[in-house]
């Protein structure tokens, strides 16, 4: 049996390790990813600060292959037939018995004009560049602005604010947020209310209900038509659905994400999953979070569904959703070797202990899945 794993990210590289751990016997499997290496952004942040480095949060994929006994296939997906089984890259085409779409998400520029002249931060490479931005900058208290509140747009700043620390420099950070409280879709008020009290006492400034008409140089222009002078833009401002998700023939969308049904199967088919980001996961009127332990718990359900498959029996195991979007949980660091604990609705910690929680999870356990 061919299984087809198309990216190598947290849900890909997760269902191929749990079927390695189960010991799914005759069958063979082929990741393609448009990549080489797996990329853990979710302790990439602290690049900017110079506190992590690009090589401590990434694996070589080819090497990972030899590990674990896969093929790796390096290239573009161009097109994705659910009926004919196929998937075409590069002027190839592969077939599947069983095909995994772990894809992911990328940034989401909501069409604002200018967004050319912003540095994103999504990958790895990209928390580089903004720390190499950073050290060029020539004014002695530069503006660096940052779009978006979300998790990856206070933990920007922290890390913002904690470089130029060390670097015993000033520096005017600018926080902008078109919905009214940070991290907006964490619904936890005495964590926002915590984390844009603790960001301003370190001196950022904070601007809420703003949206951003578009980008120019040197400035940014806001929909109430002011405008701030600036630097260097950051652009944290949210995410999509890979675009992989419009290139495949026979899947039904939600608002760009894929849908599946409880056994996280691509909705009408028996043989063809969607795992992590590019999925749209709702089991029993509850809706999955775009979470990195959330992809790693859905690959784990769609490895015990492909060990069915293999063994000829129907792909019957239902997924439970450990994240949902309704109760947040999330380690959020806050910067000078502390972060905020979020659980549900009301609970939130701060400090050093959550730190090294965070630390421990998002580096420690996340590489560790790897073999050392």
């Amino acid at each position: 049996m061919k299984v087809v794993v198309v990216g190598g990210g947290y849900g890909g590289t997760e269902v191929i390790r749990q079927s390695v751990l189960r010991g799914i016997r005759d069958i063979e499997i082929e990741l393609i990813s448009n990549k080489r290496y797996f990329e853990n952004i979710i302790g990439g942040l602290e690049i900017i600060s110079e506190k992590m480095k690009v090589e401590e949060l990434r694996y070589d994929l080819k090497e990972l292959s030899s590990y674990w006994d896969f093929e790796l296939t390096i290239g573009n997906v161009e097109k994705i037939d659910l009926i004919k089984k196929k998937v075409k890259l590069d002027k190839k085409e592969k077939d599947y018995d069983v095909l995994v779409m772990a894809t992911g998400a990328e940034p989401n520029f909501f069409n604002v004009s200018g967004t050319n002249l912003a540095q994103c931060a999504y990958r790895l490479p990209d928390f580089k560049t903004i720390n190499e931005r950073l050290k060029l900058l020539s004014s002695n208290n530069p503006d660096i602005v940052i779009v978006g509140a979300g998790c990856v747009g206070l933990e920007t700043a922290a890390e913002t604010l904690d470089f130029f620390k060390t670097m015993d420099k000033r520096v005017n950070v600018i926080v902008i947020e078109k919905m009214n409280s940070v991290i907006p879709t964490y619904h936890n008020e005495p964590a926002q209310k915590i984390a844009f009290e603790h960001l301003s006492s370190r001196g950022a400034k904070i601007i809420l209900g703003k949206g951003v008409e578009r980008i120019e140089k040197g400035k940014m222009v806001l929909e109430d038509g002011s405008a701030v002078e600036t630097d260097l833009i950051i652009w944290t401002a949210g995410v999509k659905s890979s675009e992989v998700a419009s290139k495949i023939i026979g899947a039904k969308l939600y608002k760009g994400y894929i849908e599946v049904d409880e056994r996280l199967l691509i909705r009408g088919r028996e043989d063809s999953f969607a795992i992590g980001d590019i999925a749209f996961v709702k089991i029993n009127g509850k809706e999955a979070a775009k979470m990195a332990g959330e992809a790693l718990d859905q690959a784990t359900t769609t490895a015990k569904n492909i060990s069915l498959i293999a063994n000829g029996k129907q792909p019957n195991i239902n997924h439970t959703i450990s994240y949902t979007a309704d109760f947040p949980k999330i380690l959020l660091s806050v910067g000078e070797g502390k972060a905020m604990l979020i659980y549900g609705p009301q609970y939130v910690s701060t400090g050093p202990a959550e730190y090294f929680l965070k630390k421990r999870i998002d580096i420690d356990e996340m590489m560790g899945r790897f073999p050392q």
